[in-house]
């Protein structure tokens, strides 16, 4: 018996975990439900080289800074490392 219910403490356990993970990913999901969020979709890579900077890239590609910003989010200018991966041409979805 006493077995049985240190295995029902433990599971009981790893559940309340997984729904505790859970929580606060759901409620984010409820806060921006409607909200319009705008997504890149990429159609064309660049692999970061040794002395690539947003500003180089920038100009090599053409772009204007606003859509360069926009289609990489998440890429911090002032840490690019050789081999990340930059979105070089794209477009915005909602």
């Amino acid at each position: 018996m006493v077995k049985a219910s240190n295995y029902s403490v433990s599971y009981l356990i790893l559940v309340l975990s997984f729904l505790i993970l859970l929580t606060p990913y759901q409620g984010l999901a409820e806060f921006f439900k409607g909200t319009n969020i705008e997504n890149p979709v990429c159609t064309r890579i660049h692999a970061a080289q040794a002395g690539d900077t947003c500003e180089s890239l920038i100009e090599f590609f053409d772009l204007k800074a606003e859509d360069f910003n926009n289609i990489n989010p998440n890429l911090n200018c002032n840490k690019i490392f050789v081999g990340e991966w930059i979105c070089t041409n794209g477009t915005i979805s909602s």
